[in-house]
């Protein structure tokens, strides 16, 4: 097949735009994780119907009616992961929490509290480094799904962006398709390994406005109004290795850099009942809106570089192929330098129940149940632009959003608390977390799904992740309206890593696929650590 030179377009193109896709925004939507004061932090997030904890009104914003005295809170830490970083990349980072305070307003006998709070706490963190590696792809590679979405996404005769596409630049940049003159057919490529390595960083902090209200100490009912701030960044770099005909490896590599930034806002309504006088069980319910997001792409590009170089014979009108293997000769092509795209998210609705009580001064806990249908979540686009910027309203991308509810599962959060205090100065904590599975078995980051979404993919790679457990440990010093909290937290989770998908090349039925073809293979997934350690310190006063 002929090959077609299009690096002078690129210079002329205007800025493209790079769709995300359902793990991208599973990734960066996806709070399943505990943070916030020590307190909270140490009974693993189990204090919704606790209450009296400032980070506890992100599950319950009744528990803030149990504060009976002003507070304010600061609380900062670090993140260590499990598993070792690639290169020269920091295992460890930096932490901040939460900041927040609380005015706590009595009726004239002291039987009402009517409560207000801001607090700025942190609900995920996005800083991981990754590096996974496949000695033995059997004939399998990247170059074939690209090869297999080029061909797909040329026939869509109504298919205006193809030309910003990775697998229209791989195409360009000869990974695939190499007819070398002289010889009938295709030179075959199929892969020996691959290498990858991702960088990123960024965190998603929500503020929280809160206001609530207790009645005669039995009922409490609460209301928060949240604001989201995402700011997200991978870098990432994917390199594919096929043995050629001299009996030397041959390489092709894929950059990518990916900058997210935006906003949302989503409400929470909670309620707070002691049944029964004079005993301090309490039951909550609680319920929190979808976060809808105006998230903005930009700063992003990929380049996809291979040794391999076109030179046309005007006369012959044919194209003669060529491999340098020379170190570091490569051919290099670019999507455009600044690409950008503002786009929606709407995450998914999240109900909660939780169940509390204390023993005397001597013993509290706390058990709770969360389930959020993130197979509901929706992808899209702004149906409009104010001078404010991009609207919270979106046209929906359908076959994303089908995509999403295809992969993703509804997941389940059983969490449990309990904090002693031997002395009425010192308090000891333990928590425990479990999240279900959140991806469907056989899921896959399918790109040939009718959105336009996948046109603008930096990538093919993919993590199906599993069940999360977490446990939690963590000690309380109170003196006079002083205190300082400390936490432990650790995260244990890990996933299967896909560099690609393999369907085109398990399935294919064309002889343009043949050079690719591997049949009875399957790619196999790698095992990738998520798990973190986290450590927490809390100062805080009351008055």
């Amino acid at each position: 097949m002929k090959k077609y030179i299009f690096a002078s377009a690129l210079v002329l193109m205007s800025a493209a735009s790079m769709a995300q896709d359902t793990y991208s925004n599973f990734t960066m939507t996806n709070t399943s994780d505990v943070f916030g004061t020590a307190r909270y932090m140490g009974m693993g997030g189990a204090m919704g119907a606790l209450g009296a904890d400032i980070s506890a009104m992100t599950n319950n914003p009744a528990s803030l009616g149990l504060f009976r005295k002003n507070d304010i809170s600061l609380s900062m830490g670090g993140i260590i992961q499990d598993a070792k970083p690639y290169s020269a990349d920091n295992r460890g980072r930096y932490s901040f929490d939460q900041v927040g305070f609380v005015a706590a307003f009595p009726n004239y006998d002291r039987s009402s509290f009517l409560n207000f709070a801001v607090n700025f706490q942190k609900k995920a963190s996005y800083g991981h480094s990754l590096y996974v590696q496949d000695d033995n792809l059997n004939g399998l590679s990247q170059a074939a799904q690209l090869k297999g979405l080029f061909y797909n996404g040329l026939n869509y005769s109504n298919n205006e962006n193809f030309q910003y596409a990775l697998p229209y630049q791989a195409n360009n940049a000869y990974i695939y398709d190499v007819e070398l003159a002289g010889e009938t057919g295709y030179y075959p490529i199929k892969s020996e390994k691959y290498e990858f390595n991702r960088y990123s960083s960024g965190n998603l902090y929500g503020l929280d406005l809160a206001l609530a209200g207790s009645i005669k100490d039995r009922v409490y009912l609460g209301f928060d109004f949240g604001i989201d701030f995402l700011r997200y960044e991978n870098t990432q770099r994917y390199v594919e290795y096929r043995l050629g005909r001299n009996g030397e490896y041959e390489d092709y590599d894929v950059l990518s850099n990916k900058y997210v930034s935006g906003i949302g806002i989503n409400l929470k309504l909670g309620a707070l009942v002691r049944p029964i006088d004079e005993n301090p069980l309490r039951i909550g319910f609680a319920f929190e809106t979808p976060t809808w997001y105006v998230l903005t792409q930009k700063r992003s590009y990929y380049s996809v570089a291979s040794k391999w170089e076109s030179h046309y014979d005007a006369t012959a009108d044919i194209y003669n192929y060529t491999y340098n293997p020379k170190e570091g000769d490569y051919t290099t092509y670019d999507s455009p330098d600044d690409n950008f795209l503002d786009f929606n998210v709407h995450s998914p609705w999240k109900v909660r129940v939780s169940l509390a009580s204390t023993v005397d001064k001597f013993l509290a806990w706390d058990v709770e149940y969360e389930y959020a249908l993130y197979n509901n979540a929706t992808t899209g686009y702004p149906r409009n632009y104010t001078n404010s910027g991009a609207s919270l309203s979106m046209i929906k991308d359908d076959g994303m959003t089908a995509l999403t509810k295809a992969s993703i599962n509804g997941i389940h959060n059983v969490r449990a608390g309990v904090e002693f205090k031997a002395l009425p100065e010192f308090a000891i904590r333990l928590g425990y977390n479990f999240w279900s599975k959140p991806m469907k078995d056989g899921a896959r980051l399918d790109q040939t799904v009718d959105s336009k979404a996948v046109d603008f993919l930096l990538g093919t790679d993919y993590i199906n992740l599993g069940v999360t457990n977490m446990l939690t440990f963590g000690l309380g010093y109170r003196y006079k309206s002083f205190y300082a909290d400390f936490a432990y937290k650790y995260r244990a989770q890990k996933g299967d890593f896909y560099a690609f998908d393999d369907t085109f090349q398990r399935t294919g039925n064309s002889a343009e696929y043949g050079q690719f073809m591997a049949s009875g293979q399957s790619l196999r997934p790698q095992t990738v650590d998520l798990s973190r350690h986290t450590i927490s310190f809390t100062l805080g006063f009351k008055f």
